[in-house]
């Protein structure tokens, strides 16, 4: 497929991460706080938790953000190249990148600010993921070579499945990512270190597992940037979309669904959602350009940095922020209803805080 060169940014794209970061930073608090308030059934609280076994709305979040950003990386990159070779720019970006999520993630969940050795972990955080799954895909787009760029992310999904099928078991501590991740724990950091408090999710052998989400999410780019006609590229996608999900339940049969450790069962429906959901957005907003009303959510798609770091790093800020503005409601909607209160106060805190972003950046970009 020959690649057609647009410089407009793909409204979906945006639209696509802005639903994930407010899903992640207003609904589900929302939700959270509707339970502590007034109780809801637990069907649907279940839909907003991580479980061991399994598939959540919940457990989407995270996969779809390393989705995205795999999808962003041909529009951010492929600009920074000559003549398909990569230039000083490119490798800047994609230093600064890595180095930028990387060092946020260990903000938010990695306790780098405590500056004690004790407490810090190297590689436990989303943006840690969507950096790795980054430099994977930024590698692979050095080679023009479309045999190579699609057998890459087979060989990491069948790779990764068949080391946990072969050397472990599906439990907590018995999986081999699990038994890797302790492994390599107990060289780089010091023993009785937090960072051994995994919580059964892993990360360093699970690395495989990110670079084909990225890498998912960087073919499905090449589809839709393609020099076929909408109709094609909308059946391609939700092909591909249908084939992964048929491909998560049916190694379901074999393959225990865990998200902590991202099994292939798991993996192949994450991706199947993530590639049918963007199928859907590409065809109603960039296909049919039906896009009224969506403001605040693409606000949301093209600041997701900034929210995510207000929902994590900065979240008793932005807490405490809430209950400062909240603090005369319960006259109105009674003590109640506070926990719920308090949550949309804190949404529209973050709202405003990305929208204020946006004015000072004055500008968009992948």
């Amino acid at each position: 497929m020959s690649a057609e060169k647009k410089t407009e940014r793909l409204f979906s794209l945006d639209l696509l991460r802005g639903l994930d970061m407010v899903l992640l930073a207003v609904i589900g608090p929302l939700v959270r706080g509707a339970d502590q308030a007034w109780g809801l059934p637990k069907p649907v609280m279940a839909q907003f938790r991580h479980a061991w076994a399994g598939f959540s709305l919940w457990d989407i979040i995270m996969p779809m953000f390393i989705f995205m950003c795999g999808a962003a990386i041909p529009l951010a990159l492929e600009r920074r190249m000559r003549d398909g070779q990569p230039t000083g720019a490119f490798w800047r970006h994609v230093a600064w990148r890595f180095a930028l999520l990387w060092v946020f993630g260990m903000m938010a969940q990695g306790r780098i600010l405590t500056l004690d050795p004790m407490q810090i972990s190297p590689y436990n955080n989303t943006l840690q993921t969507i950096a790795a799954g980054y430099l994977i895909t930024a590698l692979l787009m050095l080679t023009r070579n479309r045999i190579v760029q699609i057998a890459v992310p087979i060989l990491l999904f069948a790779g990764y499945g068949i080391l946990l099928a072969c050397l472990g078991d599906y439990t907590e501590t018995g999986n081999f990512a699990y038994l890797t991740e302790m492994a390599v724990l107990k060289r780089i950091v010091p023993e009785g270190s937090k960072a051994f408090q995994v919580g059964g999710y892993t990360w360093f052998l699970t690395t495989m597992m990110f670079g084909f989400m990225s890498l998912c999410g960087f073919h499905c780019t090449a589809i839709i940037r393609s020099a076929l006609d909408p109709r094609r590229k909308t059946a391609i996608l939700l092909a591909l979309g249908g084939g992964l999900l048929g491909l998560g339940w049916l190694l379901a049969l074999r393959v225990p669904v865990i998200k902590p450790i991202f099994t292939v069962s798991f993996t192949a429906q994450a991706m199947g959602w993530c590639v049918l959901a963007w199928t859907a957005l590409y065809l109603i907003t960039d296909v049919c350009r039906l896009r009224r009303g969506l403001g605040v959510i693409i606000l949301y798609g093209q600041f997701a940095l900034t929210a995510y770091l207000c929902h994590t790093v900065f979240h008793p800020a932005v807490n405490r922020t809430a209950e400062i503005l909240a603090q005369g409601l319960p006259r109105i909607f009674g003590e109640t209803a506070q926990p719920f209160t308090l949550a949309c106060v804190a949404g529209l805190v973050i709202t405003g805080i990305v929208w204020v972003r946006s004015r000072v950046s004055g500008k968009n970009g992948h």
